[in-house]
């Protein structure tokens, strides 16, 4: 039987211009291991806390779910994001559902689920299939810090140049590039997804 992959647009919102990535992963990859695609696709370390929220359902990882957390305070308790996968959601007909990632910097993504098809021989899934933009940097202080670090990065006399500058070097300020896609690293990083997964995501 022929394996079946969805293809899926990932948009970081309140970006401009727009970063974003299209991916094909395995309709049956759960979402637990979108999050894993997610951290691939735009570089995130994957050392913050996550959540997915499809019609207005949580759903998170089970550490974050047994963190001590005052759930009573913050709204109902998450579920278990590795016991849903993809092919519910195209089973329930969901196109559209949110994730956020690093709840400090609050990274904010919508996610579309744009077709189902089948798998081309040959190629290793998740696979990236085009996209938009570098994507911003763990713990850079969510957007505003972001667009700020690209100001910086475009002027010489921006008057957070220096900090940055020993934060991350002068020459990766140098050669910011708010522009600039590395497509050849996304592919790396989801082909070693793939290389890890013993079975379909």
């Amino acid at each position: 039987m022929t394996e079946r992959i969805v293809r899926i647009r990932i948009e970081l919102r309140r970006t401009k211009p727009k970063i974003w990535r299209r991916i094909d992963v395995p309709l049956s990859c759960t979402l637990t291991s979108l999050h894993e695609v997610i951290m691939a696709a735009f570089g995130w370390h994957g050392g913050h806390m996550f959540e997915f929220d499809i019609t207005g359902q949580r759903y998170s990882a089970p550490s974050i779910l047994d963190d001590a957390l005052d759930w009573d305070v913050v709204g109902p308790k998450p579920v278990d994001s590795g016991t849903v996968g993809l092919q519910a959601l195209v089973t329930a007909r969901i196109k559209k559902f949110n994730y956020t990632y690093d709840f400090g910097d609050d990274w904010r993504h919508i996610i579309t689920i744009l077709r189902v098809m089948d798998a081309s021989p040959g190629i290793d899934y998740p696979a990236l299939v085009a996209g938009a933009c570098r994507a911003p940097i763990d713990d850079i202080g969510g957007v505003w810090g972001f667009y700020n670090l690209a100001e910086a990065a475009a002027d010489p006399n921006h008057p957070d140049r220096k900090e940055l500058e020993e934060w991350h070097g002068k020459e990766f300020m140098d050669n910011f590039d708010l522009e600039d896609f590395d497509d050849e690293s996304v592919r790396m990083r989801l082909a070693g997804l793939a290389r890890r997964a013993k079975k379909p995501l």
